[in-house]
């Protein structure tokens, strides 16, 4: 193995991601000063019968990088060759995965709006699906929680409770819990479930003393040392640690993966993740990640509600996505949610026939036109449920007793306040199948505007490839490397939303704008439901094309300097170019008559080129 102590020293990554039906590998090099993704491959996952072993998925994936490369990088044995000389082998090898259902696991606190809040946005960040919440307070007969910690069988548990040197009963109460249900890990009977306890220091003996001898029982510091502040770093590391000897170790050939990784292999999201936070961090800015999958969407901020302390969140909705999971997005939505963004009038017993056939046929992919922008339709509607879970769980920390003012008593923010704020929003990441390969980009950028509703000036990206998992397992390493073949290789930079937020009081302009293009300077006035697009494309590396602009809004709008007042700001463009939304915020489709509705759409979508237009 290759362990360098200067990442300048790393000029060729190999990088793979396991994930539950597709293992994807790439090669990055180090070229004319720059890292490059030089070329990728993708091989069928192997952890299930008759395989049952992830590595022959891992040396697949990676031979068809040998073959598209040039590069030799396994020996006659199957093993990775490090470190690189020439064309052979390469100096660093890393891996994510989520073959095998991923990270599950529970958590368990005192108070379900306090430290089991906190407890699960620790577990949350570390890349896990949270099965269930156990709290003092959850309404839940002591029998009944027994009864589900026992059925769901977790990978883990995070158990939390109490500041330091607060009351000790509750938390203890908790661990009782815990060791009456006597829980069996998901895979693998010859050892013990892995507890974390992350709660009141005062309480670690008893809690010891409770669970010491049932489970594989782990101490880290405080989650919520004090009310006012969580401590989550500590028990995020411990659960990757714990991922790797337990439940990595339980999986198919995964000890043999982890002695050929230079670096612990991180669970998928908690990667996507990482790099997220990292670019957040090295360019100051405010950044939204999603990644829309088949099952499950994930939602990922990095927001600064101080100005200065960056604060990451993840979210995952289990019951939101475009396969397994799209009746769920149709039932929660309602149909005319997801019709108000068709561009046609649907029968509702033909619209409820498409769902059942995706159902009855996940894979499928749309054959024609209007299968599209029906699927389109429900992308949004999954995307805008999943961001109101989101903002619901990104907020204040809750139970923090706050000094008030005067000039306090008359604004609506308080403890448990979500700290998303739209406005403020720098950067708007898509990543997932009904994103990345929607035959336009223009189609992705639509969906991510009506999904989320950007307010301000807001950049669009899509993740092409579905890299960010390999990317985020490498920012521990060389995050030089990561950056910039983010940047250059791994996103799609669809362009710049410009969208005023306030209501209309009567039909008129509610913004002059005036942006000088390479082409030339454009000027001119957005008028109240209407949209705008501006072609302004990328560099020859990939990177945006940027142009002035000054945006007056009306009075009664605000483009982020507040109502009224005037921007001036360099904006970036992309493959779409510089979008202006002028259909106002909080946008309401539903008090158009349905006529109405139809001509707009077919309007909005004709002027950013969505569809074909004898399609409309």
């Amino acid at each position: 193995m290759a362990k360098f102590d200067n990442p300048e020293d790393i000029k060729v990554i190999v990088a793979t991601d396991c994930g539950s039906t597709t293992t994807k590998a790439i090669l990055i090099e180090f070229v004319n000063g720059e890292y490059r993704l030089m070329t990728r491959g993708e091989a069928p996952t192997t952890v299930e019968a008759p395989f049952e072993d992830v590595t022959m998925g891992v040396l697949n994936a990676v031979a068809e990088v040998e073959e598209l490369s040039g590069r030799k990088i396994l020996d006659d044995n199957g093993r990775i060759i490090s470190p690189a000389k020439d064309k052979v082998g390469t100096d660093i090898y890393i891996s994510t995965s989520s073959a095998g259902g991923g990270l599950q696991m529970m958590v368990a606190g005192v108070v379900r709006s306090m430290t089991a809040e906190s407890a699960e946005r620790a577990a949350l960040g570390a890349g896990a699906i949270v099965m269930d919440v156990i709290a003092s307070n959850d309404k839940r007969l002591p029998h009944q929680q027994i009864e589900r910690i026992r059925h769901l069988r977790p990978d883990m548990i995070l158990l939390s409770g109490g500041i330091d040197g607060g009351t000790t009963t509750h938390v203890v109460e908790i661990a009782e819990l815990i060791s009456a249900a006597d829980p069996r890990p998901r895979l693998g009977s010859s050892y013990k479930l892995p507890v974390i306890y992350a709660g009141n220091t005062q309480a670690t003996k008893p809690v010891d003393d409770t669970l010491g001898q049932k489970v594989d029982l782990k101490t880290v510091p405080n989650l919520r040392p004090v009310l006012e502040r969580e401590n989550l770093g500590p028990a995020r590391e411990e659960i990757h640690e714990l991922f790797m000897e337990h439940v990595m170790a339980q999986a198919p050939g995964y000890k043999k993966l982890m002695s050929w990784a230079d670096t612990p292999i991180m669970p998928t999201p908690g990667a996507v993740g990482l790099i997220i936070q990292s670019i957040a961090e090295q360019y100051g800015i405010e950044a939204v990640g999603v990644d829309i999958g088949g099952a499950t969407t994930d939602v990922f901020s990095v927001f600064r509600p101080d100005t200065k302390t960056p604060v990451f969140n993840r979210t995952v909705s289990a019951n939101l996505g475009m396969s397994y999971s799209i009746s769920n997005v149709f039932a929660e939505a309602t149909l005319p949610m997801v019709m108000r963004w068709a561009p046609f009038v649907m029968d509702e017993r033909d619209l409820r026939n498409r769902i059942k056939n995706k159902m009855i046929r996940p894979t499928t992919i749309p054959q024609a036109m209007e299968e599209l922008m029906f699927e389109q339709a429900v992308a949004k509607e999954a995307l805008r449920l999943a961001f109101i879970q989101h903002k619901n769980f990104a907020t204040v920390l809750k139970g923090v007793q706050q000094q008030r003012t005067i000039a306090d008593a008359f604004d609506q923010s308080s403890s448990g306040a979500t700290i998303v704020n739209m406005m403020s929003l720098d950067m708007l990441i898509g990543s997932g199948g009904v994103l990345s390969h929607a035959p336009r980009r223009q189609q992705a950028a639509l969906m991510l505007i009506d999904g989320f509703m950007p307010e301000g000036i807001t950049r669009l990206a899509v993740d092409s490839i579905f890299l960010m998992p390999q990317l985020g397992g490498l920012t521990g390493v060389q995050p030089k490397a990561a950056t910039e073949v983010f940047e250059k290789d791994c996103l799609i930079h669809l362009g710049t939303c410009v969208a005023p937020s306030g209501t209309f009081k009567k039909p008129g302009p509610i913004m002059k704008y005036t942006i000088e293009l390479p082409t030339g300077t454009v000027t001119g006035t957005l008028n109240d439901l209407e949209m705008k697009r501006f072609e302004l494309g990328v560099q020859e590396d990939g990177l945006p094309r940027t142009a002035r602009a000054i945006f007056e809004p009306e009075k009664n709008f605000d483009v982020g300097a507040g109502k009224g007042n005037k921007v001036e700001k360099e904006v970036h463009g992309g493959v779409v170019g510089i979008l202006l939304d002028g259909r106002g915020r909080p946008f309401d489709l539903s008090k158009l008559s349905e006529a109405d509705r139809v001509k707009h759409l077919k309007t909005w979508m004709t002027e950013l080129n969505i569809y074909p237009k004898d399609r409309l």
